[in-house]
Parts: C-alpha cells; structure tokens; sequence
C-alpha cells in the first residue's frame, strides 16, 4: 500500500507542476497576446531545470525530481512558443515621462530606448533564437560537466545555481503585475499551483530527505507566492476603486495594431 501512495506522490510531484502552464497556453491563445505573461518566467524555469538535470547526474537523488524537470521543459518549451507567437509589438510601448512639453525628439528617442531594450537578451522575436540560447547553454554546461564532474564542490554549486534560480520564478511576474497593476491575463490556476505546489514540495522534500538546497528553494518561492496573492487582492477592481489606484493605458494587442 505504501508503495503504491508513494507511485502516487511521485505521479503527482511530476505532472502537477506543469498544469498551470497549460491554462495559461489556454489563456493566452484565446486572448491573442500575451502581453499579461511575463516570458522571463519560462528562461528561469528552462534555465534551472536545466541546470538540474545536471546536478542530478552528479548527484543521483530522488528519479522523481529528473522526471519533473525533463516534463517541466517540455512545457516551458511549448508555453514559449505561443508566448513568442503573440509577443505584442515593440510598438505597442508605455512612455518613460508623461510630460506633454517634452519635445517630439525626445519622445522619438524614448522609442528607439525602448525598442533597443526589448530586443536585447531574451527579448527576440523569433522562437528558434530562444531555442538556439537554450541548446548553446546545454552545450557550455555539459562541456564544464564532462571536465568537472569528479569535483563535489561543481555538482554541489550546479545545485544552488539551478534551485536559487528556481526560487526566483514568480519574481517577474510580480514585478509584472506590479508594473500593469493589475492581474490581467495571469492564469490563476498557475497561481494556485505555485502557492500549493512550493508548500506541496516543501512538504515532499522534507519527508524524502531532499538536498537542502530543494528545502530552500520552495520556502523562498512560497514566500513570494504570497506576495502575488496580496496582489491579486490589492489590484481586483474593486479594492483598486476603493484605495484609488489607476491602471496604465492598456497596450493595444496585435489585432487592434493591424486594425
């Protein structure tokens, strides 16, 4: 029996993570843009999961955890490219100053800033430039891997790499929701899988004896877990109305551009 509520734990620890992403390809692709994802969401979690495979291959703990990254950057891999497939324009851009006395110069300079800024790293337009990015990371770690794997201090330091970097993943959506101020076009249910899913894992790392540095991860990660929770209470409408706070002007999407 216990055997088989382990199978179980192990099933859900696999594909429990992804569902969310799924809802938000859902999302995205009935709303024809993504401008509400933030795509930086799936570099860090390609990135580490990438850098995970690795530590496991020096490491060798719990399979389960290499399942779950090798289905995480399936998902990441198919969640990106409609991310990219309705990346909104790099016309469709919030001034940096509202002032209407600034010169016409100015604002055209803040337009070249703007469009420079978002084609720089992971920013491009083309998603087999990200597919590119990724494979050249695999290659310069598993190159460091093949001349430094009998050093524990190197399999050690990839797990910090890849879990500190995980712990970071709901940092730009954040800092998006922030920025929008508003939750729009944000999957919740990813939302619930992240706060669920880290105090899960938490749990699961605990009980199976994971490397510390799984525990530290998802405590971090529930940390700011809760803090998108505080905004997705602080920027519904109607406490927005009751505190005063306004919405930037909403950008327009690829269909309204072409209109």
């Amino acid at each position: 029996m216990s055997d088989i509520a382990d199978k179980l734990l192990s099933a859900v620890m696999v594909v429990a993570p992804t569902i969310g992403y799924f809802d938000q390809y859902r999302i995205i692709y009935k709303s024809k843009t993504s401008l509400g994802f933030n795509s930086v969401t799936c570099a860090i979690l390609c990135f580490a999961n990438i850098l995970r495979l690795f530590f496991w291959l020096g490491k060798r703990f719990d399979i389960t955890l290499l399942f779950q990254s090798i289905a995480m950057l399936v998902s990441m891999l198919v969640l990106l490219e409609i991310v990219i497939r309705y990346k909104p324009k790099d016309i469709a851009f919030e001034t940096l100053i509202d002032d209407d006395s600034e010169s016409d110069h100015h604002i055209a300079f803040q337009r070249v800033e703007k469009r420079w800024y978002e084609r720089t790293f992971w920013g491009w337009d083309n998603y087999l430039d990200y597919v590119n990015c990724l494979l050249m990371f695999t290659s310069v770690i598993g190159v460091l891997y093949i001349f430094l794997h009998p050093y524990s201090m190197f399999i050690e330091a990839l797990g910090f790499l890849s879990l500190g970097l995980e712990s970071t993943l709901p940092v730009p959506q954040l800092l998006t929701n922030f920025k929008h101020r508003n939750t729009d076009g944000f999957s919740l249910l990813i939302l619930a899988s992240w706060f669920l899913g880290d105090g899960f894992k938490a749990f699961y790392f605990f009980y199976n004896h994971s490397p510390i540095q799984f525990v530290a991860c998802a405590l971090i990660q529930l940390s700011f877990d809760t803090i998108i929770v505080f905004q997705l209470i602080l920027f519904s409408p109607r406490v927005k109305k009751w505190l005063g706070i306004g919405s930037p002007i909403a950008l327009p999407t690829e269909e309204e551009e072409e209109a």
